[in-house]
């Protein structure tokens, strides 16, 4: 441990002393005329048009009919932010779940993927991209997303520029560029739970026509949210560092060239959760058979008292999650006067690797179970865009996509295994020969593959008629092949003929069955976008679009014997909007009405004969409608507010034969969910807050700003398990502080969760229906000291 921690802080503190020289350097070459923290400043609370790329152009966000939500670098980048955190508490459509960072899953409006759950050959329905790049795992991230530009949420289907996999929206992730103009900053963060973050960027040029910018993000945590009962130890610790080099080379203005590297590593022992329900009746009241009192009654174990927010766990098992992540990409843009033509290419790769306490208990049931996964992917870009306001404006290009994703899929289990889920023998307190001998040592060792190759078409135009209404219209066309196998192999201490005459060998092939095939599928799709926006004047934009997109088809690669090839999902999309600006743009409200409708939705179900593995499905269809509200408001010069809240009504509209939770175990095995809320969506969100700043001096600035969310209770499993829904919650953030305009250094104090409110992320029913359920929780109350220094 304290060598990690060492190694971790001599990193991070190396490259901070580099980037400190850097600003010092910057800040000797010239000064520029504000610092940079005061330029994010005025790019969330001033007036100034927002810039935004939402149709793959430079346009202003009022000016684009596209329900979005747009935050600067200074806003997502508070102190003790870390991924994707601060984006979904200040944009209240979209919610994210996780069990852990592979299981991390991005909803927006309710659609994306099923809570938590990840599988190799499964699509998400909201697309992450980084400086215009693909990311196609959302693990990739789970990262201090730190230097940014900007945050662009676009809310619902975005498949024509933007392409597969965007049913739902999508996540455009702006950074920092070089810039000619040198500058820097650095900051560190002390706070409780012995945490430590250190964040620098600087940016010089080089020669006339090449510019570098160079950041990091080093961040830990060294004394965790969760303690082992058993021992003492303290868990859910972090160490996260994050580099990013980029150079940019301009030799005029027609030819612009950006390359970029990174490198991110995330460490925690997580994510096991304590338990928030021992169920012990059906939904009929009569007792669940077999249920997680009765399992611990065989070995004399005492468990816990139901206290999750005590925050203590029951393993007898280390546990921890390793990811590393790395990619370049570059981008070329070449002006030709009448259009721009630009070339994105992005390389990505990632290694994730797991280790977990399955049983959730001080007991050996799993020894360990995860999966090793490792990710590569190459996508290339080719587009040519119209430059400035004509009579038809245009986007239109060419996207390639190649991925290949191995997993090792392992599930080991222990001397407590038998007696736990196959009961004792006839007669006895133990567990059967034949039990025993199979499952003590049993080692399920599967190998999974998948490729992809993706090929697209698109383009996209928008009549002006006039100065009054714009018609867009937009095709993309999609073909794609994938290929998928699965293979696994039943390892374990040799068997006596005795064991197997008992049975051993028949329930090692049930838990562990030999197996081995390969699978392909191809597809191709249109899809589209159609749009009509009036603007009877220049500060009211009103719109109405229509929407078909797609989200690929999936491939199961797994023990299970579910289908091997799952059907594509289809989308529709109705949406009306108004956009205005008031009191001289000092007050914008955005509101949006939607519907979605999408066939062959995909869904994450359980194979309950095979050591309940999970598979993913087609179920029927689903709808999603609400609506939405944006609000800022500039007050003055020293106080600026904002406001957004979500209504979202999503609901299976056909799932007849969804298998049924653990409360209906001996019962019935399917229930009809039609007409029922979808899972890890809460029907009411919102979110608010503002800044107000004042000038002590001439040089000083005191400031304080503050944001709020609140999000509806929400299930978090795709059958609506009745202890898997999550109660609402309200987090508060805050931030105090002063900053000196000559001397360039900013001191401040900040809180999250400021009022410790007590939620969940999600909440799991465990292994084998015992009717325990755990969950991973949010995060309590963390303070803290932040010092910068920007030039």
């Amino acid at each position: 441990m304290i060598a990690r921690i060492s190694g971790n802080i001599w990193l991070g503190g190396s490259a901070l002393a580099i980037m400190l020289a850097c600003v010092s350097t910057a800040s000797a070459q010239e000064q520029p005329p504000a610092d940079e923290q005061q330029g994010a400043d005025r790019n969330v609370f001033a007036t100034d048009p927002i810039i935004v790329t939402a149709r793959r152009r430079v346009e202003t966000a009022q000016d684009v009919p596209i329900a979005l939500t747009v935050l600067s670098g200074a806003q997502v980048t508070q102190p003790g932010t870390i991924g994707l955190t601060q984006v979904a508490q200040l944009a209240p459509s979209l919610q994210l779940t996780a069990t852990n960072p592979r299981q991390t899953n991005i909803n927006i409006r309710g659609l994306g993927a099923t809570p938590a759950f990840a599988s190799l050959g499964l699509e998400y329905g909201v697309g992450v991209y980084v400086d215009q790049v693909y990311y196609s795992r959302p693990t990739q991230a789970a990262f201090d997303l730190y230097d940014l530009e900007r945050v662009e949420v676009l809310r619902g289907p975005q498949g024509t520029l933007f392409g597969k996999n965007t049913t739902a929206g999508a996540i455009n992730i702006v950074t920092q560029e070089p810039s000619f103009t040198p500058s820097g900053r650095a900051e560190i963060s002390l706070g409780n739970y012995r945490s430590i973050q250190a964040r620098a960027t600087a940016t010089a040029p080089l020669t006339d026509t090449v510019a570098v910018r160079l950041s990091m993000s080093d961040t830990v945590r060294d004394k965790g949210f969760q303690t082992v009962a058993s021992t003492g130890k303290r868990v859910h610790d972090l160490y996260s560092l994050s580099l990013r080099g980029q150079v940019l080379f301009e030799p005029g203005d027609a030819f612009r060239l950006r390359l970029t590297g990174d490198y991110s590593s995330f460490e925690q022992d997580c994510c096991q959760g304590p338990t928030t329900t021992i169920r012990t009746t059906r939904i009929d009241g009569s007792a669940l058979p077999n249920n997680f009192l009765d399992r611990i009654a065989r070995f004399g174990y005492e468990t816990l008292p139901v206290d999750p927010f005590a925050r203590r766990l029951e393993t007898n098992r280390p546990f921890d999650n390793t990811i590393k992540t790395y990619g370049a990409a570059a981008i070329a843009d070449l002006d030709l006067g009448a259009a721009t033509v630009t070339s994105v290419t992005g390389w990505r790769k990632l290694q994730y690797r797991p280790s977990t306490d399955g049983d959730l208990t001080g007991l050996d049931i799993f020894v360990d179970a995860g999966i090793d996964e490792d990710q590569e992917q190459f996508s290339q870009e080719l587009r040519i865009a119209s430059n400035g306001v004509r009579t038809l404006d245009y986007v239109a290009g060419l996207y390639y996509f190649w991925q290949r994703i191995d997993d090792d899929i392992f599930v080991k289990y222990g001397e407590d295994a038998a007696l736990w889920i196959l009961g004792p023998a006839p007669g006895s307190s133990a567990a059967s020969i034949g039990g025993q001998a199979a499952l003590n040592g049993l080692f399920a060792d599967g190998a999974a593959r998948a490729s992809t190759n993706s090929y697209a078409i698109f383009g996209e135009a928008t009549y002006h008629i006039g100065e009054l209404v714009d018609v867009t219209g937009g095709l993309r066309y999609t073909k794609e092949d994938k290929t998928g196998s699965f293979a696994q192999v039943q390892r374990g201490p040799e068997l006596s003929a005795t064991e197997v005459l008992f049975g051993a060998q028949a329930i090692r092939n049930a838990f562990a069955p030999a197996i081995a095939y390969d699978v392909d599928s191809s597809e191709d799709n249109l899809t589209g976008r159609a749009t009509i926006a009036v603007n009877p004047s220049d500060d009211l934009l009103v719109y109405a679009t229509y929407a078909r997109g797609f989200k690929s088809g999936g491939l199961n690669l797994n023990a299970t014997t579910a289908p091997r090839v799952i059907e594509p999902e289809k989308v529709e999309a109705y949406e009306l909007g108004i956009k205005a600006g008031l009191l001289d743009q000092r007050l914008t409200i955005n509101l949006a009405a939607f519907t979605q409708d999408i066939d062959n939705y995909q869904s994450q179900q359980i194979d309950t004969a095979v050591a309940q593995t999970a598979y993913i499905a087609n179920v029927g269809s689903v709808r999603s409608r609400g609506v939405e509200a944006d609000a800022n408001l500039q007050l003055s010069r020293s106080l600026r507010l904002f406001a957004s809240g979500a209504y979202t009504d999503a609901s299976y509209r056909d799932f007849l034969n969804a298998p049924c939770p653990v409360e209906y175990v001996g019962l019935q095995l399917t229930c009809d969910l039609s007409g029922r809320r979808l899972p890890g969506v809460s029907k009411y969100s919102a979110a608010m807050g503002g800044k107000f700043s004042a000038r002590l001096d001439e040089d000083r600035m005191f400031y304080v700003q503050a944001d709020h969310s609140y999000r509806s209770d929400f299930y978090t499993t795709y059958n609506l398990a009745a202890d898997s829904l999550a109660d609402g919650y309200h987090v508060t953030n805050a931030r105090i502080g002063v900053r000196d305009e000559r001397q360039g250094w900013d001191l401040s104090l900040f809180a999250r969760n400021l009022f410790d409110s007590e939620y969940v992320s999600i909440i799991n029913p465990s292994a084998f229906n015992t009717g325990q359920s755990t969950a991973i929780l949010g995060d309590p109350r963390t303070y803290g000291v932040t010092f910068r220094i920007t030039s």
